[in-house]
């Protein structure tokens, strides 16, 4: 008997349009009147994912694991659960890299996007506008005292932002948790976070085994929390990473896969 299930946001819960479509939101209902626990885990900030919440409905999501693993929240009483940060001397040296480089390159904190590029980055203004946070431009030295940055994010075109991955030094692997979240998008967070290690974390919290996990992503960076639960599922636009490894393969993000997953595992 499943008692949580964990939905990626971008790709697999939105569609290509960013909507999520009625087929959906119905499915998403009926499994948590069911009793089933709902659990949004995103790259995205936690007021970047309001809105996803309210076409849900606000009493139909439970917890929110956002920034890849780096804050969870209860969506309910908005607590925090848990957090891991980057430090001031992370930012500097990735910007330094990202400057070589001729990336771009933005940090996020809870409430905000900022970016040391003078000329932003259109991948930059793209995030923001999808995500409705707002960006400031600030030098890198000049960021605000209260600003605790949960990942920084180094954005280009595909083949420039994999030549700049390809290049990077030794110990940059073991010195950050460093991923793909879209072919435009390399994260980079806390050495310790992912969604998968949020997930651990949240189920021994609510004492859950991951047998009772179902999880549905469709990313790399999903590949953390898809091995984690009982069972996974990899939507029908996942990368062959995610297809190779999940247990099923639902739908796409345009073909209410997530609502055809819901209703073969939960609702059957």
């Amino acid at each position: 008997m499943y008692k949580m299930i964990v939905l990626d946001v971008n790709g697999t819960l939105l569609t290509d349009k960013k909507e999520v479509t009625t087929e959906v939101i119905e499915a998403i209902r009926k499994a948590h009147q069911a009793g089933i626990k709902i659990v949004l885990c995103t790259e995205r900030s936690y007021d970047g994912i309001v809105k996803v919440v309210h076409d849900l409905g606000n009493q139909f999501v439970d917890y929110a694991i956002c920034f890849n693993g780096a804050l969870v929240k209860d969506a309910k009483t908005h607590t925090v659960l848990s957090r891991v940060n980057l430090t001031k001397d992370d930012l500097s040296y990735l910007y330094l890299l990202s400057e070589r480089a001729g990336c771009s390159i933005h940090f996020d904190d809870e409430y905000s996007i900022y970016t040391p590029n003078q000329h932003i980055g259109k991948y930059t203004i793209q995030e923001a506008y999808y995500t409705n946070v707002p960006l400031y431009y600030r030098n890198i030295y000049d960021l605000p005292e209260k600003f605790v940055p949960s990942k920084a994010i180094f954005s280009e075109e595909r083949f420039k932002l994999d030549n700049f991955i390809n290049q990077l030094p030794k110990d940059f692997s073991t010195r950050f948790h460093a991923i793909k979240s879209g072919p435009n998008f390399f994260e980079i967070l806390n050495s310790t976070a992912s969604k998968g290690n949020a997930l651990k974390a949240l189920c021994e919290r609510l004492n859950i085994d991951p047998l009772d996990v179902l999880a549905i992503g469709d990313h790399d960076n999903d590949l953390s929390m898809l091995t984690f639960a009982g069972t996974s599922i990899a939507m029908g636009n996942a990368d062959k990473t995610v297809l190779d490894i999940a247990d099923d393969v639902t739908a796409t993000n345009n073909e209410n896969g997530v609502a055809e997953a819901i209703k073969k595992y939960i609702l059957n």
